[in-house]
Order: C-alpha cells, then structure tokens, then sequence
C-alpha cells in the first residue's frame, strides 16, 4: 500500500487533493482523517500554580508517620 499525506481543508464534504497528487483521481483509496492542531493550542499548561500559605502551621513528624 502506497500512502502520502498532506493538508487540505474540507469544505462540503469534500477534500480536495493538492496538484502535486492529482494522480490519485479516480483510485480507489483509504480516507484517515486527523484535525490539524495548532502548536499554542498543544501548548496548554497542565495546572496552574497553587500557593500555600505555612504561616502558623507546624509540622508534627511523629503525628505524620502514624497515618
């Protein structure tokens, strides 16, 4: 099986192949569709930055190690 990739725009159903593939007119083919994704889209942060505020806390180890 022969395969080449590219990227078009689907406009009403249709897929129009570049001018470099226009070879492949009339064949019978397997059609795998992928959204293209921007790269800033990719880029989004897992989580956001959380603060804690320690002032007044005190830390029991022996308290800690029970559980």
């Amino acid at each position: 099986m022969q395969a080449i990739e590219f990227v078009s725009k689907a406009h009403d159903g249709v897929v129009d192949l570049p001018r470099e593939h226009q070879a492949w007119n009339g064949k019978d083919v397997r059609v795998i569709l992928l959204e293209a994704v921007s790269v800033a889209a990719r880029r989004k942060p897992l989580f956001k930055a959380a603060t804690i505020f320690t002032r007044g806390y005190h830390f029991n180890r022996d308290a800690a190690n029970e559980r």
